[in-house]
C-alpha cells in the first residue's frame, strides 16, 4: 500500500482551462504518487479544443468533467461538489508535484490527525519560451506562499469555510487561506517542497495584472483583509496556565556580555513565559558568567568541557521541562514565538519539533546593543537552526545529541538527522526570530566552516554506506 492510500479516502482535483501543453506532465506528476485508489477529478473549464482525448490519454481513469468556462474558482467548487474522499488535494494543470508530495502531506495528517489542513513549501520554476518543460529552470528558494496546490484538506474544512469564492478569478486561493483561518481550521505546516509552480507566458500571474474582485478591485480587496483583521484577535501576555506548555529556554554562551541583555530581554518578552531559562557558560574574559550570576531568573552552569556540541548536550541534560528552545546569545526572538510554535506543536500526537522563519539582521556597532539593522536582509529563511527551534526533550532519544567530532558543523548535523528520523516536524510560518550578523559570528570563519561541513558529509555517506551494506546482508 502506498504512503498516501494510508488516508482513509483522497480525491485529487485538476481544474483545466486551456493548459493543453502542460496538463499531461501535470497528470504524469499525479501518477508518479503512487496515489493507488485515490480519486482524480479533472474539470475543463471551458477548454478550446476539449481536454477529453489528452485525458483520456494520459489518465483514463479520471473522472472528467466538462462546463462552460466560469473561471478555476467554480472548476475547482465543481470538481470538491463530486469529489467522495474524506481528504482534497488540488493540482493546477501548468504545476507540479514533486516526488512523494501527497505522502508528505498524508503523513502530515497521520502526525496530526487533529489537522484539517497540512500545507507544504513551493518553489517555482520556469522556462525560456523556445524549451519545453524537459529543460526547467528553478526561480529561487522554496517558499510558503497561497497555493492550493501545497495543501491537503479535510473536504469538510473547505465547505465549512465556504469552497472557493466564484466571483474571482485571481487570488481566490488568498481569499480560501483566510476563510479557513476564520472558521478556526486546525492548520499544520510541514517543511517539505509539495509543489512545484511553473511560471510561463500565459500564466495569470504573468499575463494579467493581479486583480481580487472584478470590480472595484484595490478596494473591496483592503475593505476584505480589513475587515479580516478586526475579527481576529491581537496577542495577549500570559504566564503559562496550569497544565500547559511548559518550556525550558537553554542558552549557550561565551564572551557574550554585549548581547545578553537583548537576548535576556527577548525571552522574558514572549507571550507564553518560560518556565526556566538556563545558561550554560563557556570560559569568558568579558564579564558573562558574572552579569548571568546577576540575573535572578536564569540558571548559570558552567561548561563542562570545550565545544558547541558539548554544551548544547549540556544544556539538555540539564533542562526540566518537556518542551525545550535554544537562543544563541546574538539573536533574537519575537515576542509571539514561543507561544506560536507551541501551538503547533501541540497538533502532534507523538514527540516532534517545530521550526520558524527568520530574518539576517546586522549590527550596526551601536553602543547599545538592542539597536540592529532590519533594511538589508528582508528574506525570510527556514529556521534550521537551534535559535528557531522548539522541540520535545523525547525527541534527543530519538535522533541523539549534537555530534561533538564535527565543531561547528555540529548543528547541520543534528537538522539533518532530525530529518531523516522520521519525526514529525512542523513550521511556525511566521518570521519569529532575528540572526544577528556581526564580525564575531561563528558562521563568517569560511575555512572553519568549510571543514566542518565535509566533516558532516563524511559522517553522513559513511551512515548509507553502513546501511547499504547492513541492507545487502539483510538480503542475502
Amino acid at each position: 500500500m502506498s504512503e498516501a492510500a494510508v488516508l482513509p479516502s483522497l480525491s485529487i482535483i485538476v481544474p483545466v482551462h486551456n493548459n493543453h501543453r502542460y496538463l499531461p506532465a501535470a497528470l504524469a506528476s499525479i501518477r508518479a504518487q503512487n496515489a493507488a485508489g485515490c480519486e482524480v477529478i479533472v474539470v475543463d473549464d471551458g477548454s478550446e479544443p476539449p481536454i477529453a482525448p489528452l485525458v483520456e490519454a494520459a489518465f483514463p481513469e479520471a473522472i472528467l468533467l466538462r462546463q462552460a468556462n466560469a473561471g478555476p474558482s467554480a472548476a475547482r467548487n465543481r470538481g470538491l461538489r463530486q469529489a467522495a474522499g474524506e481528504f482534497v488535494a488540488f493540482l493546477d494543470a501548468d504545476d507540479l508535484w514533486p516526488e512523494k508530495a501527497l505522502a508528505l502531506l498524508a503523513k502530515g495528517f497521520r502526525d496530526a490527525p487533529g489537522a484539517d489542513v497540512v500545507q507544504g513549501h513551493v518553489r517555482r520554476f520556469g522556462e525560456p519560451a523556445e524549451v519545453t518543460a524537459a529543460a526547467p529552470g528553478i526561480f529561487g528558494s522554496p517558499y510558503l506562499g497561497f497555493n492550493v496546490g501545497a495543501l491537503m484538506s479535510r473536504r469538510a474544512a473547505l465547505f465549512a469555510a465556504g469552497l472557493f469564492d466564484e466571483s474571482l478569478r485571481q487570488s481566490e486561493d488568498v481569499v480560501l487561506f483566510i476563510r479557513l483561518r476564520e472558521t478556526g481550521a486546525r492548520h499544520l505546516i510541514i517543511p517539505d517542497t509539495v509543489l512545484e509552480y511553473r511560471r510561463h507566458q500565459d500564466s495569470l500571474t504573468v499575463t494579467q495584472e493581479p486583480k481580487a474582485l472584478k470590480h472595484g478591485a484595490a478596494e473591496n480587496w483592503i475593505r476584505l483583509v480589513r475587515n479580516s483583521r478586526r475579527r481576529t484577535p491581537g496577542p495577549r501576555a500570559s504566564a503559562p496556565a496550569a497544565g500547559g506548555p511548559r518550556v525550558s529556554v537553554l542558552l549557550v554562551v561565551r564572551d557574550g556580555r554585549k548581547y545578553l541583555p537583548s537576548a535576556l530581554a527577548s525571552i522574558r518578552a514572549q507571550t507564553l513565559a518560560a518556565t526556566e531559562i538556563i545558561a550554560v557558560v563557556g570560559p569568558s574574559s568579558d564579564g558573562t558568567a558574572d552579569y548571568l550570576q546577576a540575573q535572578d531568573d536564569v540558571r548559570v552552569v558552567a561548561q563542562s568541557e570545550e565545544g558547541l556540541a558539548t554544551a548544547r548536550n549540556q544544556a539538555v541534560a540539564e533542562a526540566g521541562e518537556p518542551l525545550l528552545a535554544f537562543l544563541d546569545h546574538d539573536d533574537l526572538w519575537h515576542e509571539r514565538k514561543l507561544e506560536m510554535q507551541a501551538k503547533a506543536i501541540e497538533l502532534f500526537v507523538m514527540s516532534a519539533a517545530c521550526i520558524s522563519n527568520f530574518r539576517l539582521v546586522d549590527d550596526t556597532g551601536s553602543p547599545d546593543p538592542t539597536v540592529v539593522d532590519r533594511s538589508g536582509n528582508t528574506l525570510p529563511r527556514l529556521g534550521w537552526t537551534p535559535s528557531a527551534l522548539l522541540v520535545h526533550r523525547g525527541v534527543f532519544d530519538r535522533v541523539g545529541g549534537f555530534d561533538p567530532a564535527l565543531g561547528m558543523g555540529c548543528d547541520t548535523d543534528w537538522f539533518r538527522r532530525l530529518r531523516l528520523s522520521g519525526t514529525p516536524i512542523g513550521v511556525a510560518s511566521q518570521v519569529l526570530m532575528e540572526k544577528r550578523l556581526h564580525d564575531n559570528n561563528l558562521s563568517r570563519e569560511n575555512e572553519r566552516n568549510r571543514q566542518a561541513m565535509f566533516r558532516m558529509l563524511g559522517k553522513h555517506r559513511a551512515e548509507l554506506r553502513a546501511a547499504r551494506l547492513a541492507g545487502d546482508e539483510t538480503s542475502e
